[in-house]
């Protein structure tokens, strides 16, 4: 297949023609659910790149969170399931990153630990969440974890992968993921009740500062 090969390279989704960004389109369609989903314009308003070959094989939507050094990747799909395309997509997006100078990449998961879904969805969350430990992604120690839209009300999973050799994991660096993509992605700060609950329930609630002179 050509994706093994060196014909396979990431471009920007704004460079694409538009039959192209039509095939790019149904790759988004076909990889999320429609609550999931936001408008295609919404993602050519953040980083939308693109795996490409002789046609469009998968992509990722990023959005830089502000002076962190870090990115939220938005979406992550590809076309063809079971040919290692998403590892590919992977390690071009992880050098694209790295290259840009930015230090983690951070995105959400839906909890296979969700009531009231099936037991195929079930699994299906679980692989997604063992391919993203496979590219060495870890799985945060935060609960709670609300998006204020994509998520139908559910709490998601945080993951996040470090690209800089001996920095801390990100699970030591939590409750700074956590203010930043509430903040950056979102909008939202520290003093919302939706980020204070999540810091609650994560353990990552910062203790009462205490008067001067008391023990």
């Amino acid at each position: 297949m050509s994706w093994g090969g060196d014909l396979v390279k990431l471009v920007a989704a704004s460079s694409l023609t538009d039959a192209e960004l039509a095939q790019v389109r149904q790759i988004y369609f076909d990889g999320f659910a429609p609550h999931l989903r936001a408008p295609v314009e919404n993602l050519l308003a953040d980083t939308a790149l693109v795996l490409v070959d002789s046609k469009p094989l998968g992509l990722a939507v990023l959005r830089v969170l502000a002076e962190t050094g870090w990115v939220y990747l938005r979406y992550f799909a590809v076309g063809e399931k079971g040919r290692g395309l998403g590892g590919r997509l992977w390690a071009h997006l992880r050098d694209e990153m790295t290259g840009a100078g930015h230090t983690r990449i951070i995105f959400d998961v839906e909890d296979p630990a969700q009531p009231g879904i099936s037991a195929a969805e079930e699994l299906i969350r679980h692989r997604r969440i063992a391919f993203y430990r496979r590219l060495g992604a870890e799985v945060l120690p935060v609960r709670g974890f609300l998006p204020p839209q994509g998520s139908a009300g559910h709490p998601m999973l945080l993951m996040a992968a470090d690209h800089v050799p001996n920095t801390p994991p990100a699970a030591e660096d939590s409750r700074r993921i956590v203010l930043a993509v509430y903040e950056h992605r979102y909008g939202m700060t520290a003093a919302d009740p939706v980020v204070a609950e999540t810091l609650r329930l994560s353990g990552l609630a910062a203790a009462p500062s205490r008067p001067s002179g008391t023990r």
